[in-house]
């Protein structure tokens, strides 16, 4: 083996590590844009939850109050306020995703049901 094709082995080394690191840094910088949105979602997640129970504990002693004359779907209003707060609710895979305040038809047959 000569000189020159020691060096051709040893460039071309060179670039794969180059190509294995640009790729690691990409991955990295992918791995923490999904564990921020993966955060975001939970903290979104939990303030829903958290005002799903404040709206249903008017509605239980108003419930109460009334007697027990018409109870309404619990996921149907679930459903209305997930669309309010700007989600699809429509099946599908755009279900949960934000539907950036636009309408959409499939999601609004859904409520109407």
């Amino acid at each position: 083996m000569n000189r020159s094709e020691i060096f051709e082995k040893l460039a071309h080394l060179e670039s794969n590590i180059n190509q294995i690191n640009n790729d690691m840094v990409n991955l990295k910088h992918l791995t923490v844009e999904l564990i921020e949105e993966n955060v975001a979602l939970q903290v979104e997640n939990e303030n829903l939850k958290t005002l799903i129970d404040k709206e249903e504990a008017p509605k239980k002693v108003e419930n109460n109050k009334k007697g027990q004359l018409k109870k309404p779907l619990r996921s149907k209003d679930n459903l209305a306020m997930l669309y309010k707060e700007g989600f699809h609710i429509c099946n599908g895979e755009l279900f949960g995703k934000h539907r950036k305040g636009d309408d959409c038809l499939f999601c609004l047959e859904v409520l109407s049901e």
